[in-house]
């Protein structure tokens, strides 16, 4: 933490150390995997080191502000950035930001109490490129084709009234809704632990936008958040808890199912190839159902991080 403090210092006494004339905006939608841009935006640290964290209720909303020419930097799935460089962008991710190990959840609601009961069942899902990939690797497991459910779009904020009222029998959703979930009766039929290293949070860059030093200053800036959550978990909980509409048991049980972008899980995911394989396998996949419009260089997504470590 305190190489960080002593870059804010003379980032402030030099009026600043972006090499952009304006601050560099990143745009993310609340999630715990992205906690420690919120976490440095707590603690003041984005602005001297020339960023601006801007806030959107889904991943939709991010999509729209960088296609609009409104974000410089995004944090984003893998199928997301896809999605994205499909659409002509000069891409380059930065980082692992966590990796979905069971926090991403299909439940389901008594009668249906397997995947076997899903044929001829609505299903809620939040209209994102996500929430199209996790229903068709679940139908893929269930061996069901899309015209076999019913689906229903539902924002995540909908997800636990839907099944209140019985709109749908099952809900794509997220881990922390899991107790509410579960107090309808509601059970966890399928998670993201069934998919390893296939649901994969990334910070994205534009080339054309952000320059190779600002690229390695928020590289930087993710890896001392991240250690300052570790070390100051009290202090950075409550801020997770403000900034995420989180409980305390509702982001414990979310970080549980993550593991955390770390320089250590970065480091191996390249050194092994192992991001280089799940980009390959997203790309295909998506491409082989239609999810992605076009082929695309999905290894043009990497960088050799030349003379600076990854």
């Amino acid at each position: 933490m305190r190489s960080v403090l002593l870059i804010i210092f003379l980032c402030m006494s030099l009026h600043g150390c972006s090499d952009e004339a304006d601050p560099l905006r990143i745009g993310s939608n609340r999630w715990l995997g992205y906690a420690p841009l919120y976490i440095a935006d707590d603690l003041r640290w984005l602005a001297p080191s020339g960023f601006r964290l801007l806030e959107y209720p889904n991943t939709g909303g991010v999509l729209r502000a960088f296609r609009n020419g409104l974000l410089d930097v995004a944090l984003l799935t893998l199928d997301e950035t896809l999605r994205l460089q499909a659409n002509g962008y000069d891409l380059e991710i930065l980082l692992v930001t966590n990796i979905s190990s069971g926090a991403d959840v299909l439940y389901a609601l008594p009668p249906v109490e397997g995947l076997d009961d899903l044929q001829g069942r609505r299903i809620g899902v939040e209209d994102s490129a996500l929430g199209a990939f996790f229903l068709a690797r679940l139908l893929d497991q269930a061996g069901l084709k899309l015209g076999d459910v019913d689906i229903f779009s539902l924002a995540v904020h909908q997800h636990l009234d839907a099944m209140r009222t019985q709109q749908v029998d099952a809900v794509v959703t997220f881990a922390s809704q899991g107790p509410e979930l579960a107090a309808l009766g509601a059970l966890p039929l399928i998670d993201s632990r069934a998919f390893p290293n296939e649901i994969i949070d990334v910070i994205v860059a534009d080339r054309q936008r952000v320059s190779p030093e600002a690229r390695r200053r928020l590289q930087a800036l993710w890896y001392e958040s991240l250690q300052f959550w570790s070390q100051r978990p009290e202090y950075a909980d409550r801020v997770l808890y403000r900034r995420l509409a989180l409980s305390p048991a509702e982001l414990e049980t979310t970080r549980t199912g993550l593991l955390m972008g770390d320089p250590s899980l970065n480091r191996q995911l390249r050194e092994s190839g192992q991001l280089l394989t799940s980009l390959r396998w997203a790309h295909d996949y998506q491409l082989d159902r239609n999810l992605l419009p076009r082929a695309v260089n999905y290894a043009n997504l990497l960088s050799h991080c030349e003379g600076h470590p990854c």
